[in-house]
């Protein structure tokens, strides 16, 4: 799904739990997919070179900062998915919804 598109529909789906306002739920959104897809980059280098120390550092501290991002919106944080071939963050909707093969129990993914 094409970035515009995925933080349009996460846009939605934080502001319909209420915790902000649209604008807060459209910047959360865009920090959510901007913060995803850099993740989803370094899975890429660590499945064709691996990973430096400093690269290391990097996706730990993209992992926090995406985990405080979903604290902040309201969401819940189901796993990170470390194949670059998959979304590269899925989080838990309150309705249920997902965008996956995983179903339901996989949740909805973001990250390219």
């Amino acid at each position: 799904m094409r970035t515009n598109t995925q933080e349009a529909v996460l846009s939605a789906y934080i502001a319909s739990i209420g915790k902000c306002t649209p604008r807060e739920a459209a910047q959360n959104a865009a920090e959510l997919c901007r913060l995803a897809n850099s993740l989803n980059r370094l899975n890429e280098i660590a499945c064709n070179s691996g990973l430096t120390e400093r690269q290391e550092r990097r996706k730990q501290n993209l992992q926090t900062r995406i985990k405080a991002v979903l604290e902040r919106a309201g969401l819940v944080l189901n796993h990170f998915n470390s194949d670059p071939r998959g979304y590269a963050v899925y989080f838990d909707l309150p309705d249920g919804s997902y965008n996956s093969f995983g179903g339901r129990e996989c949740g909805y993914g973001i990250g390219r």
